[in-house]
């Protein structure tokens, strides 16, 4: 095929995924291998001797997320540079309010021939975070923008919402102790062979997303959504349990089930996920009397009938003397689908993408 065949396939295919055209519909529940994959890789500068002094990180140093992942027929490529707060030493006085800055291209894969793609748009902008742990998406910038390509027309689509994670803590000569966060439990509950199990989880750390719009894109077919709920996390065991929801197009998804953290090694790791869309509801009358509750292991159970997120998200860690966490974190990605729409696979993939700080954090 000579390049300007090349280029005209490449257009057409581009101007089709835009439009929210393609082989398969977005809202259609597909099984698949290897959905969403790629490599994330992070730098924890902030964690490196040299960029410490008596205040903690030095002001100005950023933890920057490299990322390059393919979601279904789309991929998002670029960074995300996070500075953490930073407070003097002897007051704990503000010197540095924390903050995620994204900077990521966000494209379209040409279906005929994955080698093909284009850059569409950008997920830009900033999320800053208060003493609070809160940030009010509501007065950020932080955003989906995609170019007008074609007859498919372009659009702006922002996140918001309030999204509430721990509070910042000081630490000073004054008390010379960290102030620990108040320990929180959390009672979790699915569905494992028509019985509801209930797990009470003990020290957790939640991420509260309250209307929480995450933007439409990177292709039109891919619709504003308002998630409401938590992603909770176990301090006990590393494993983080979602208990969400999702509206959009007229439609409201319950996301549930979980991610287990599995220790490879001292330096790696992987998350083996079985996230569940719309699971059954709560066993009623006899059938209630009869549940078996099974622990946190239940949470883990795979169900071949059941609309599951599947797969691994893997971590190698490098470490060096003198450093108790990881200086930098190279992630894998090789996430499936199982009865699960691309349009669901991109909510959660766009809402996970809030907090890269707490799921790819130490």
């Amino acid at each position: 095929m000579s390049t300007r065949m090349r280029n005209t396939a490449l257009a057409l295919a581009v101007g089709l995924a835009v439009a929210g055209l393609g082989p398969v519909a977005a809202d259609d529940a597909i099984t698949q291998d290897g959905y969403i994959t790629g490599s994330l890789v992070v730098d924890w500068n902030t964690r490196l001797p040299e960029n410490q002094d008596a205040n903690g990180p030095k002001e100005g140093v950023a933890d920057v997320y490299n990322m390059d992942a393919a979601v279904g027929f789309t991929f998002y490529k670029g960074t995300i540079k996070c500075l953490p707060y930073v407070f003097s030493r002897h007051l704990g006085r503000v010197l540095q309010e924390g903050s995620c800055t994204y900077d990521l291209d966000v494209g379209v894969i040409n279906p005929s021939d994955t080698s093909q793609k284009r850059v569409v748009g950008k997920l830009a902008g900033q999320r800053p975070v208060d003493r609070d742990g809160q940030t009010d998406l509501n007065a950020a910038n932080l955003r989906m923008e995609v170019q007008t390509i074609g007859r498919a027309t372009g659009f702006t689509s922002k996140y918001a919402g309030l999204l509430t994670a721990s509070p910042i803590k000081a630490k000073t000569t004054l008390t010379d102790l960290v102030a620990e966060a108040t320990k929180q439990s959390a009672t979790i509950t699915r569905m494992v062979g028509g019985n509801q199990v209930s797990l009470t989880l003990g020290d957790v750390d939640p991420v509260t997303f309250k209307a929480v719009t995450v933007p439409q894109g990177p292709s039109a077919n891919y619709p504003e959504a308002v998630v409401n709920g938590k992603l909770i996390y176990s301090y006990e065991t590393d494993n983080w349990f979602p208990t969400l929801t999702a509206s959009y197009s007229g439609q409201t998804d319950t996301i549930s089930g979980g991610m287990k953290w599995v220790d490879d090694s001292d330096t790696s790791g992987h998350y083996e996920l079985n996230i569940l869309f719309n699971e059954d509801k709560a066993a009623s009358g006899e059938a209630a009397a009869f549940t078996d509750a099974q622990g946190e292991d239940a949470f883990f159970q795979t169900d071949p009938g059941k609309s599951t997120v599947n797969g691994t998200i893997a971590f190698q860690d490098t470490r060096v003397g003198g450093v108790e966490t990881p200086v930098k974190s190279e992630v894998k990605y090789n996430v499936g689908l199982q009865m699960v729409t691309p349009q669901q696979a991109q909510v959660l993939w766009k809402t996970l993408l809030l907090i890269p700080n707490q799921l790819y954090g130490e």
